[in-house]
């Protein structure tokens, strides 16, 4: 499971005598993914432990969309291979640290460049500063915005007025993030399946397509 993540839904799937490779499992899903031509969907290759740190790290393909993850995984078990895949929140993990900080640090910056600047060019220059500070980071962060958004949303009442004017749950971005979970689930079935059809092997059963969300899991 992905680091400071909340676990949404889980699906697997194993399958008797099929012997077939990791590697082609997940180049198939994310060709599939890319066709589809939706922005914002980040593919990359994910080494997770099996257990602890010091553990074997298995690939997982992570395909990700704003918070959301599905860590997607294919590999032998035995004579037998199974698929699964986890959907996960990402956490803001340490955010709340960075909050608090970055509040005691706002206003240091800020007297600073009004102690060598005077009061309005000080307070022109400290906004200018902190406007380009989040640029770098925004660009250079691995997780773009989403890493900054973290933090700005740990922030006492910053956080709860960027939520609500900037950022607030619509109909649009519930929609998008419904779309992203079905589509990724669609296509790894659709991979799985031509996986079968290949090797000559029954179909999944239809109550086993459905993925279990987070109470089921509890």
């Amino acid at each position: 499971m992905a680091q400071s993540a909340e676990v949404i839904s889980h699906w697997h799937q194993s399958v008797d005598g099929l012997s077939t490779s990791t590697l082609d499992f997940y180049a198939a899903v994310e060709k599939a993914i890319q066709a589809k031509e939706v922005a914002d969907i980040r593919i990359e290759r994910i080494e997770v432990p099996e257990h602890g740190l010091l553990s074997a790290k298995r690939v997982y393909l992570g395909v990700s969309y704003g918070r959301l993850r599905f860590d997607i995984c294919g590999a032998p078990f035995g004579k037998d291979f199974f698929f699964s895949w986890w959907l996960v929140k990402r956490t803001p993990g340490f955010a709340a640290l960075w909050g608090c900080a970055t509040l005691i640090g706002l206003p240091i910056i800020a007297l600073g460049f009004i102690s060598v600047m005077g009061f309005f060019k000080g307070i022109i220059f400290a906004l200018l500063a902190v406007v380009i500070g989040f640029a770098i980071l925004r660009s250079s962060a691995s997780d773009g915005w989403n890493a900054i958004e973290d933090v700005i949303l740990a922030m006492p009442v910053t956080g709860v007025l960027y939520a609500k004017f900037v950022k607030p749950v619509t109909y649009f971005s519930e929609d998008t993030r419904l779309m992203f979970e079905e589509t990724v689930h669609r296509i790894v079935l659709q991979v799985v399946g031509g996986i079968l059809t290949l090797n000559k092997l029954p179909e999944i059963p239809a109550e086993k397509l459905k993925p279990q969300s987070k109470k089921a899991l509890a």
